[in-house]
C-alpha cells in the first residue's frame, strides 16, 4: 500500500472522491506536476503540449475556490434563469498549486439522478442555496485532503533525505576507516620489520610476519608498546614450539591479546633464552597448557603426549633427571613461572617442593 505522500495531491483527491460521493456521473483532474510540466487525468503518463497546454493553464488562472458550470462549453454559466442554474451541473473545485501560483483542478459531473447521501434527495432537487453548500462542503473536506497529502509528501521527503545523509555518513566512515586502516597498516608493518630484524638475529631465525597479523593489530588500535608486547610473546611462542626449524612464521594463531586468554594458547615467555633447559621447562609448560584447553587432565601422560612432537612420560622423567640441578635453579630463579608444571608433573613438583623446604629453614 502506497502513502498518500507518495502521490500527487490531485490524482490522489480522484481516487478519493468516490467516497464522498457515490455515483457521480464522471470526474477529471488538471495539475502541474512535481516536474513542471501540466498533466491531464486521461493519460497521467503524458505531459499536456502545445495549445492544449496554454488552454488548461488559463483554466488554472482561477481566483476562486469553486465554480458551477455548464457541462456544454459553449453556453454560459451565469444564471439567467431557472433552467440555467438546473444545467449547472458541472463543479470546479481549485486548490493552489504547491508549484507555481496557479491553481490544481479537480472537475465533478453530476448526473441529475446522483443521490446525495448528505442532503437526502437527488441532485436534480436540490436548490441555489444547497448547492453552494455542497460545493463549499466538499471544497473545505479536500483542501485538507490535499494540504494532508503535501503535508506528508514534505514528511517522506524529509526522511528520505535524513536516511540518504545517513548512509552518506556511513559510506563516508567506512570509506575513512579503510583509508585509516591502511595507513595504520602501513605503519605497522614498517614497524614491525624493524622489530623482527632485531629478534632474527638475536634468534638467529627467519621471521616471517602473516598479512593478517599486521591487519589484526591495525584494526586493534593497539598502543606501541602493546603492539611490541604481542609481537615478541607470539615470536618466542612461535621459537619455544618450533625449536628445529629455521623460519618462525607468526600467524593469528599466535597472538595474544586482551579477551582471547582462552581462545589461544598462553605466552610461556618474555625474554629469549638459548638455555636448553630452561627452553625444555617452556615446553613442557606449553604441552600442559594444551592438554588443560583440550579439557584433559595435566599430568605427565598428556603432557608427553601433547609436546610437538610426542614423547613418553618415562622420556620427561629420565630428561628431568637429567637436568635436575639446572632445573632446581631455574625454578628458585624464576617463581613466577611454568606453574602448570611445577604441580602436575610429579618430579618438577618433588624438585619445586625441596627448594622451598630449604628456603624455609
Amino acid at each position: 500500500m502506497r502513502f498518500a505522500g507518495t502521490y500527487h495531491p490531485l490524482p490522489y483527491l480522484l481516487d478519493k472522491i468516490s467516497d464522498y460521493l457515490p455515483g457521480i456521473a464522471d470526474k477529471y483532474g488538471i495539475w502541474k506536476g512535481f516536474d513542471g510540466e501540466i498533466y491531464h487525468s486521461d493519460n497521467i503518463n503524458s505531459p499536456i503540449k502545445g495549445d492544449q497546454r496554454v488552454q488548461f493553464q488559463k483554466l488554472r488562472d482561477s481566483r476562486s475556490k469553486f465554480e458551477w458550470k455548464n457541462p456544454n462549453p459553449s453556453s454560459s454559466h451565469y444564471q439567467f434563469s431557472l433552467e440555467d442554474e438546473d444545467n449547472l451541473t458541472v463543479l470546479y473545485l481549485y486548490f493552489p498549486s504547491s508549484i507555481d501560483s496557479l491553481n490544481d483542478i479537480l472537475v465533478i459531473h453530476f448526473s441529475k439522478n446522483t443521490f446525495l447521501k448528505n442532503l437526502n434527495l437527488h441532485f436534480n432537487g436540490i436548490t441555489t442555496q444547497e448547492k453552494s453548500i455542497l460545493s463549499g462542503m466538499l471544497s473545505n473536506i479536500l483542501t485538507v485532503e490535499y494540504n494532508n497529502v503535501l503535508n506528508e509528501r514534505d514528511l517522506l521527503l524529509k526522511m528520505e533525505a535524513v536516511n540518504l545523509k545517513k548512509d552518506e555518513n556511513i559510506q563516508q566512515l567506512k570509506s575513512d576507516l579503510i583509508s585509516s586502516e591502511r595507513l595504520y597498516s602501513s605503519a605497522i608493518r614498517n614497524l614491525l620489520i624493524n622489530f623482527k630484524n632485531k629478534f632474527e638475529e638475536e634468534l638467529q631465525k627467519e621471521i616471517m610476519l602473516d598479512d593478517e597479523v599486521i591487519f589484526r593489530l591495525a584494526k586493534g588500535k593497539y598502543a606501541l608498546e602493546d603492539i611490541e608486547e604481542i609481537i615478541s610473546s607470539a615470536i618466542f611462542l612461535a621459537y619455544n614450539l618450533n625449536l628445529s626449524s629455521e623460519t618462525l612464521t607468526i600467524t593469528n594463531d599466535f597472538i595474544q591479546t586482551k579477551g582471547n586468554s582462552h581462545n589461544i594458547i598462553k605466552e610461556i615467555s618474555l625474554s629469549p633464552s638459548h638455555d636448553k633447559v630452561e627452553i625444555l621447562l617452556n615446553r613442557y609448560e606449553e604441552a600442559a597448557l594444551k592438554a588443560e584447553l583440550k579439557g584433559l587432565e595435566v599430568n605427565g601422560k598428556n603432557v608427553a603426549a601433547n609436546l610437538s612432537p610426542p614423547v613418553t612420560p618415562p622420556a620427561i622423567t629420565d630428561s628431568i633427571k637429567k637436568n635436575r640441578r639446572r632445573i632446581s635453579f631455574l625454578l628458585q630463579q624464576f617463581p613466577d613461572r611454568w606453574e602448570k608444571i611445577r604441580i602436575s608433573i610429579r618430579p618438577i613438583s618433588n624438585i619445586d617442593s625441596q627448594n622451598r623446604h630449604k628456603s624455609a629453614i
